[in-house]
């Protein structure tokens, strides 16, 4: 039989224990394979997206990472982030008391991410990129078809904010409300290619878990099962507060959002934002994982 073997990792970012979190899928060491191979990888795990360890190309990096889905490579993302570096601590390539910082390239820039021990469990803490706001003239009664509910529950501003992959983002009344939307993938992917997002990240301001702040669900056009954590958008999600002045009105704030439980995979994602000037905000994301799974699997 031709081909190579190379390891993977499965990884549930995000998570508390065991079959909780978002999974990802990790080729600890990319090093040689093409881009096909990369997607042939990502489409034979069939995880949302798989994170590839490369060698890095700029002075002063320690790796690069690229991203898959099964059909598509992305500039960034957060989950598999995590799911990366937990991988990679486990193969002993990196370690906490070596050095906590560590600078990562992904095709949205520079990275810089940060190793914590927490309780005697590894917390990866990332930077994201500068949230841009994007003009969105929407009204409830605009978009409350795309998603399947009634457009009284949406209360919050319907606005668009891109920390390098670009969300819709909207508030509704309730968990209850937050439940009923229907994920529509035609519909909700005219809606973001109106205005160049990618999905959408819509929040109720209540939680089930006392020690988080807020649901949130991300309701994404494509393939597959609904994202149950998703770490870029959080980013966004706690730019578009900090910006609209939402529960978060601070110029330094920590936000811990539980998503995920409408797919049966709780999840709870630490956002932090700090506000750098007017409209500009500096966001850092980060979270637990649990390692589900490794093995090899043959490349070719």
């Amino acid at each position: 039989m031709q081909g190579s073997m190379v390891n993977f990792y499965v990884v549930n970012s995000f998570a508390k224990q065991a079959f909780g979190g978002n999974p990802a899928g990790v080729v600890p060491d990319a090093a040689g394979l093409s881009d096909s191979q990369m997607l042939a990888v990502a489409k034979q795990l069939n995880l949302v997206e798989t994170a590839f360890v490369c060698p890095p190309e700029k002075k002063g990096s320690d790796i690069r990472i690229r991203y898959f889905t099964p059909n598509k490579e992305l500039p960034i993302a957060g989950h598999p982030t995590i799911a990366c570096w937990v991988a990679l601590v486990e193969e002993g390539k990196f370690t906490v008391e070596h050095r906590s910082r560590y600078l990562q390239e992904t095709k949205a820039g520079p990275q810089e991410i940060e190793l914590i021990t927490k309780n005697d469990a590894l917390f990866v803490r990332m930077a994201q990129p500068e949230p841009k706001f994007i003009k969105t003239p929407l009204f409830g009664s605009d978009i409350a078809d795309t998603f399947g509910i009634d457009s009284k529950a949406i209360v919050h501003p319907i606005r668009g904010v891109d920390t390098g992959l670009g969300h819709l983002i909207f508030g509704v009344d309730s968990i209850e409300s937050l439940m009923k939307i229907r994920r529509q993938k035609e519909p909700l992917k005219k809606l973001c290619e109106r205005f160049g997002l990618a999905e959408a990240q819509v929040f109720a301001l209540e939680a089930t878990d006392d020690n988080c702040d807020l649901h949130t669900r991300n309701i994404c056009p494509r393939e597959g099962l609904e994202d149950p954590a998703c770490g870029v958008g959080n980013s966004a999600l706690l730019a578009y507060l900090m910006d609209c002045g939402i529960r978060f009105t601070d110029d330094d704030a920590h936000m811990v959002a539980e998503q995920g439980h409408v797919v049966g995979m709780p999840s709870v994602i630490h956002t932090w934002g700090k506000r750098i000037d007017k409209d500009r905000y500096s966001m850092h994301i980060g979270g637990a994982g649990v390692i589900m799974a490794k093995g090899r699997i043959r490349v070719q």
